[in-house]
C-alpha cells in the first residue's frame, strides 16, 4: 500500500500507518553514518545540520544522537570518544557544542551555526542583552558573567565565579544554570576545556559575539522568521514528523513563534499535518 493509500484509512489505522512510515524515514536517515573518529563525527553532524550529542530522551523529538551511531557496543569506549570529541572538537571551531536543544548538550554543523543565531533576531551588539534583562529572561547573575567577558575576555569558570564573589553552594549553582541559559540563547560560548582530574576539570567562556564573530556576520543576512522555518523544516527532514509541542519543546519557542513557522512552512508546502501531527510532506503523498 502506497503512504498516499495508507492514510485515506480509518484514523486507528492512519495513525498505525503514520507510526510506520516515521520509523522508516528514521532507520533511513540514523543508518547512514557510523562513527568510528573524530572526522566521521564532523561528517555526521555536517550532514544532519544538528544533532543531540549524546543519547536521546524518550519524549523528545526523534532526531538523530550520537550515541545511536557510535561503531563499537562498549559504553566505556562510547563515553570516552564523546567526551574528548566533545571538547576537541568545539576547541577547533569544527562543531559547535552547548546545551541548545531542550537544554540537552547539543552538536551543530558551523554551517547551520548562523541560522540558530539568527533566530534571536539580534543585531550582535554589545548591549543586545539588556532587552532581554529588562524582561526578566536573563538573571543578575547572567547579566554579571556578559558585562565580566566583555570586559575581561576568554576567562575559566572558577576564576570568574571568584572575580564575582560566587562562593556559596547557591551561588555556584545560580551561576551554573545562568550561564547555560546565556549558552541557549547564544550570549556566551564555551571556549575549551582546562585542568586534568574533576577538581580541577573546568571550561573556559567568551561572549559568543566574540568566540564566533563570522557566524554573526552570516546571520546578519537572514531573517528570523526564515532562520526559523529552515530549522523547523530541518527538523521535519530528520524526524520525518513531531508535535506542535516538541516542536515548542525543543526549540524553546512560545506559542505565536511555533504557530507562525508552522504556517509560513505550510505556506511553502513544506510540511503536511496529518491526524495533529506535523509530517514531512514528501512522506505522504
Amino acid at each position: 500500500m502506497t503512504a498516499t493509500r495508507a492514510f485515506r484509512q480509518a484514523p486507528h489505522r492512519r495513525e498505525t500507518d503514520l507510526d510506520t512510515v516515521l520509523d522508516a524515514h528514521r532507520a533511513r536517515v540514523n543508518r547512514v553514518h557510523r562513527v568510528r573518529n573524530a572526522e566521521d563525527l564532523v561528517t555526521m553532524v555536517d550532514a544532519f545540520g544538528f544533532c543531540f550529542a549524546f543519547t536521546h530522551r524518550t519524549g523528545d523529538a526523534a532526531i538523530p544522537a550520537c550515541f545511536d551511531h557510535l561503531s563499537t557496543n562498549s559504553e566505556d569506549r562510547k563515553w570516552g570518544w564523546m567526551w574528548g570529541w566533545k571538547d576537541e572538537l568545539p576547541e577547533e571551531k569544527r562543531l559547535y557544542y552547548g546545551k541548545l536543544l531542550v537544554r540537552k548538550p547539543t552538536f551543530v554543523s558551523m554551517k547551520m551555526l548562523p541560522t540558530f543565531y539568527a533566530t534571536f533576531g539580534r543585531a550582535g551588539e554589545h548591549d543586545d542583552h539588556l532587552d532581554d534583562v529588562r524582561a526578566g529572561r536573563l538573571s543578575d547573575i547572567a547579566r554579571r558573567v556578559i558585562d565580566y567577558l566583555a570586559q575581561h575576555g576568554e576567562t575559566q569558570t572558577k576564576r570568574m565565579r571568584a572575580d564575582l564573589g560566587i562562593s556559596s553552594p547557591e551561588g555556584k549553582a545560580d551561576y551554573a544554570k545562568a550561564v547555560e541559559e546565556l549558552q541557549r540563547l547564544m550570549y556566551v560560548a564555551r571556549v575549551k576545556a582546562v585542568g586534568e582530574g574533576r577538581e580541577d576539570y573546568n571550561y573556559t567562556y567568551d561572549l559568543f559575539v566574540r568566540r564566533y564573530p563570522e557566524t554573526v556576520k552570516k546571520a546578519e543576512r537572514i531573517a528570523s522568521n526564515d532562520a526559523m522555518t529552515t530549522l523547523l523544516r530541518r527538523l521535519l527532514e530528520l524526524a520525518g514528523g513531531v508535535s506542535t509541542k516538541q516542536v515548542k519543546r525543543l526549540f524553546e519557542w512560545d506559542d505565536e513563534r511555533t504557530e507562525r513557522t508552522i504556517a509560513r512552512l505550510e505556506s511553502k508546502r513544506g510540511v503536511a499535518r496529518v491526524d495533529g501531527t506535523l509530517v514531512l510532506p514528501e512522506l505522504v503523498g
